[in-house]
């Protein structure tokens, strides 16, 4: 069962990518329609109780004024002759699905639906967000979307639910958008110098890495040959919110620097780098903006002491790799090749590390009681990275994710490597 309704705004255009959507587009594209939809951003609002049951009908009304009040939600990425491009629709239809289902399942329910619209990949010129509802004895009680990542990364999809929320709970929102994704393609466009000093820094560094971190083939692999664990663990979750306070730094900082110092030792390279994937929204024109702002900062490392001792002597490098995280990708794709060709080999990490939790939680900090558990999660054929590491809220704790292509690190080397994660950051914390 289905539900139509319209959206409208008093803005349109056409526009370029911005340089965070161009990223994004590139990698799902390398990677294909068949596997391209781990890209996709999931999210399920459970509906307010404050003013009573909602019908389906209010409820697709909310998410339609959300849908005409981001430009991105509007926007049909297409492929033309020059490359892709986007057109901010001023009104078009969004069919959204209902799923009836018993009070006690509804939570259920909702998570089975957000997996279902996430789990196919969107196509060019496709409208960039699947909604759904669930419906019990006749309200709605659950939101699920689904949010192409090209138009919106996983900060841009929290505005898009905090915004859902709140016209749920008020009926208006007093103030507009911070900004607009072809506002941000015009103010890039406008802004060459940002992306070259950019682009200088990463030259300069790409030319003292190793041309990856996991640059040999050691075996067959697996099948699908990319594989996916998760690490659940309130010991690490504790012992990075420890080791964050004595430094004054993050705990995202914290754990970016551990997997450096791990992977440098597991590899042997005198420095690692690695590819932080960075949020930003430093500023207030994009702290709210829904687009795709996310691209790869480059943080090296190279030797040092204990882990409270780099977190300190690495902090400017982390720091620089935040900064240095906003530039035209054709242009650092050039340098690349150019670096590359000098080189004799093609040089890139091809190793990330993504905070994907909506931010520093307080809750269950300084608890690390439960036990440390290890999940496999579906394997993919395709990945647009050999080595990712991204950290989430998973089963109420800190959950650390490792993607990797298994005919460069092993199944076994993977649980290792995280294990050795584990161990070494506790140690650390408590010696």
């Amino acid at each position: 069962m289905r539900l139509s309704v319209d959206f409208a705004s008093d803005r349109s255009g056409t526009a370029e990518l911005a340089w965070g959507q161009r990223d994004i587009w590139t990698a799902i594209h390398e990677v294909g329609p068949a596997d391209s939809h781990y890209f996709n951003v999931p999210r399920l609002l459970a509906v307010p109780r404050a003013g009573g049951p909602r019908s389906p009908g209010a409820v697709a009304a909310a998410v339609a004024e959300v849908v005409g009040r981001h430009d991105a939600l509007r926007s049909l990425v297409r492929l033309g002759e020059a490359g892709p491009y986007q057109e901010v629709a001023a009104a078009g239809t969004l069919s959204i699905e209902l799923v009836e289902a018993a009070r006690a399942d509804a939570a259920d329910a909702g998570a089975e639906l957000v997996a279902r619209l996430a789990g196919r990949s969107f196509g060019d010129g496709e409208q960039p967000l699947r909604a759904g509802l669930v419906v019990c004895d006749g309200a709605a009680t659950h939101v699920a979307l689904a949010i192409s990542h090209v138009v919106a990364d996983w900060r841009a999809a929290d505005v898009v639910v905090r915004d859902l929320r709140m016209l749920l709970l008020r009926g208006a929102i007093a103030r507009p958008p911070s900004s607009q994704v072809l506002n941000l393609v015009r103010e890039e466009k406008a802004a060459p110098a940002r992306s070259d000093r950019s682009i200088a820094h990463w030259e300069a560094l790409l030319r003292t890495v190793p041309s990856a971190v996991f640059p040999t083939v050691v075996g067959k692999g697996s099948t699908p040959r990319f594989a996916r664990v998760v690490l659940s663990s309130p010991r690490l979750d504790q012992a990075a919110r420890e080791l964050a306070r004595r430094a004054r730094v993050s705990s995202a900082t914290v754990l970016l620097v551990a997997v450096a110092m791990v992977l440098r030792e597991l590899t042997r390279h005198e420095v690692c780098a690695i590819s932080p994937i960075v949020h930003n929204r430093f500023d207030n024109r994009t702290r709210d903006l829904v687009t795709s702002l996310n691209q790869l900062g480059l943080f090296t490392l190279g030797t040092g002491g204990t882990l409270a001792e780099t977190l300190v002597s690495a902090y400017p490098a982390v720091l620089a790799s935040y900064r240095r995280a906003r530039f035209d990708s054709l242009a650092l794709h050039a340098m690349v090749d150019r670096v590359s060709a000098d080189r004799g080999v093609r040089v890139f990490p091809s190793c990330c590390f993504n905070d994907l939790r909506p931010g520093e939680d307080p809750v269950g900090a300084g608890h690390a009681d439960g036990e440390s558990t290890l999940e496999w999660m579906p394997g993919v054929d395709r990945r647009s990275c050999s080595f990712c590491v991204d950290l989430m809220r998973w089963k109420g704790t800190l959950g650390v994710g490792l993607s990797a292509d298994t005919t460069r690190l092993p199944e076994g080397e993977m649980a290792a490597l995280l294990h050795r994660l584990e161990r070494f950051v506790t140690g650390a914390a408590h010696p």
